[in-house]
C-alpha cells in the first residue's frame, strides 16, 4: 500500500514538473523562432527566411542558393502538411558544440538545437532547429525539412 502510494505521489510529481518544462519550452525564444519557421514555408517568405541567416552566411552560400532551398522547404511543407500541421510539439532544447569552422569563419560563440515533434495529416516528423550565437544574436544555423 505504501509503495503505490509512494508511486503515485512520484508520477503525480513528475507529470507537474514535465508539465512546467513543456510550457517554458514552448515560451523561449528560440522555440518560438523554431516554430516561426513554419510560417515563413508556408509563405515561401525568402526575405524573412534570409534574415534569419547572419550575412556572413549569406554571402557565402548566395541568396540564390537560399531561394532554392527555402523552395524545396515549402513545397515538401505544402505536401506534406497541407501548410497546416495538426500538430507541433518542443521536445527539448539543449546546447551543442559550435561547429570549429563556424567559431573560425563567423564568429559563432554559442550553439543550441531546439528539438521539435510535428503531426499532420499526410505525414510526421521529429526534426530540429539548429542555432548559432554570434555577438548578441541568435540566427539559424539549419533548418527542418
Amino acid at each position: 500500500m505504501v509503495n503505490k502510494i509512494i508511486i503515485s505521489i512520484t508520477t503525480l510529481l513528475f507529470l507537474m514538473c514535465g508539465s512546467a518544462s513543456a510550457n517554458d519550452l514552448e515560451n523561449d525564444p528560440l522555440a518560438k523562432r523554431c516554430l516561426g519557421i513554419f510560417e515563413i514555408y508556408k509563405n515561401n517568405d525568402l526575405s524573412a527566411y534570409v534574415d534569419g541567416f547572419p550575412d556572413e552566411v549569406v554571402a557565402i552560400l548566395g541568396e540564390d542558393y537560399l531561394k532554392v532551398q527555402l523552395n524545396n522547404k515549402h513545397n515538401k511543407f505544402d505536401k506534406d502538411y497541407n501548410s497546416a500541421p495538426t500538430e507541433i510539439r518542443i521536445k527539448k532544447i539543449e546546447n551543442i558544440p559550435p561547429h570549429p569552422t563556424a567559431v573560425k569563419r563567423i564568429g559563432v560563440e554559442e550553439s543550441r538545437k531546439v528539438f521539435i515533434s510535428m503531426k499532420g495529416l499526410n505525414s510526421s516528423l521529429e526534426g530540429s532547429c539548429s542555432f548559432n550565437r554570434i555577438k548578441t544574436d541568435w540566427y539559424f544555423r539549419d533548418t527542418p525539412l
